[in-house]
C-alpha cells in the first residue's frame, strides 16, 4: 500500500534522529506576544513546486498554494551533513537509512485552487520541500519530480513565539486525541506526536451526501475526478516528540482528521489502525 511505502521510508530516514519533548498546552505561547512570521509562499502545480526559496532563520509561515488539478502537500525536512535533494532522491530509491533527514511538518493536504499554511521555526541550513501525495496509481508525487529546496539564511533562529493555538491535537500509536466538535471559523492547531512512530495529520471536509466509507475507498485510489472530500490542510510528517502548528478556516460540516502514514509493523496505513477522528464543525453565531 502506498502509504506504507512512505511510512517505511520515513522510518528509515528518521533513524538516529534526536528526540525533543513536545510542549504541553500550559507551556505554549503563554503570555508572550506571537512573533510576526516571514511568509514563504510556495506554488504547486502538477507535478512541481515553483523554484527554490530562500528565507531568514526564525519563524516562517510556509504557505502552499495549489494551482494544480490534484491534491498536493508540502513536507519540510532539514538536510544535515551538506546533503542535497539529489542525495534525498538516491536514498529513497535505495531504501537506505537517512539519519541526516529530519521531518519537521509543513502544510498538509490542499485541494486544487486552495491554500494552507503551517508555522515552522527553522535554523539556518538547507531544507527539502516534498509532496508525498500519491496519484491514482500509487505513484508518489515526489517520484514525479515534486521536490524543491529551501535555503534558510542567518546565524540563529532565536526564540520566536508561534501563533497561540486554540485547538490541541495529540497523536500516538494509534490514536488521535482532540475535540469531537469545533466551531466554524479560523483555528490555529498544535499537533504533538507522542510516537513512537512518525505521524502526520490530514484534514478533510466530507462533502454533503458522502460517507466515511466512501472516503476510505477513495483514499485507496485518490482520483482527481469527483473526490468525496475537500482537502483543507493539516501537518505533514512529524517525528516522535515533535510538535507543529498550522491554521485552517473551517466551514460547518463533517470533517475527518487522520494519519495517512504507515510503518514497518503492518501493511495498513495508520488511519485504518485507529488514527481517524470524525469531527463536527458547527456554525458560529450569525452564520448558517
Amino acid at each position: 500500500m502506498r502509504w506504507l511505502m512512505r511510512g517505511v521510508a520515513a522510518s528509515a530516514m528518521l533513524a538516529a534522529c534526536s528526540p525533543a519533548g513536545p510542549r504541553r498546552p500550559a507551556e505554549a505561547a503563554g503570555a508572550a506576544q506571537p512573533t510576526a512570521p516571514t511568509l514563504v509562499r510556495v506554488v504547486a502545480r502538477d507535478f512541481a513546486f515553483d523554484s527554490g526559496h530562500t528565507a531568514p532563520a526564525g519563524l516562517l509561515a510556509v504557505r502552499l498554494v495549489n494551482l494544480g488539478h490534484a491534491i498536493h502537500m508540502l513536507g519540510v525536512a532539514r538536510l544535515d551533513s551538506a546533503k542535497t535533494l539529489g542525495d534525498v532522491v538516491r536514498a529513497i530509491q535505495a531504501g537506505t537509512a537517512i539519519p541526516w533527514f529530519k521531518e519537521l511538518g509543513g502544510p498538509g493536504v490542499v485541494s486544487p485552487g486552495d491554500s494552507a499554511t503551517a508555522y515552522l521555526v527553522l535554523e539556518p541550513g538547507t531544507y527539502s520541500m516534498i509532496c508525498w501525495w500519491p496519484d491514482s496509481t500509487g505513484m508518489m508525487h515526489q517520484a514525479l519530480g515534486m521536490m524543491a529546496t529551501l535555503i534558510v539564511t542567518g546565524t540563529d533562529a532565536g526564540a520566536p513565539v508561534p501563533p497561540a493555538p486554540d485547538v490541541y491535537v495529540r497523536e500516538s500509536d494509534y490514536h488521535i486525541a482532540m475535540p469531537d466538535t469545533l466551531s466554524a471559523g479560523h483555528h490555529v492547531f498544535e499537533v504533538a506526536n507522542d510516537g513512537p512512530h512518525s505521524h502526520d495529520l490530514a484534514v478533510f471536509r466530507v462533502l454533503p451526501g458522502r460517507s466515511v466509507s466512501q472516503v476510505e475507498a477513495w483514499l485507496e485510489k485518490p482520483t482527481t475526478s469527483d473526490p468525496p472530500v475537500e482537502a483543507v490542510g493539516g501537518s505533514v510528517g512529524q517525528e516522535r516528540w515533535s510538535h507543529a502548528e498550522f491554521d485552517a478556516a473551517l466551514a460547518p460540516g463533517s470533517y475527518l482528521f487522520l494519519c495517512l502514514m504507515g510503518d514497518a509493523t503492518s501493511p495498513k496505513p495508520h488511519y485504518l489502525r485507529g488514527m481517524l477522528r470524525t469531527v463536527t464543525v458547527t456554525p458560529t453565531t450569525g452564520t448558517r
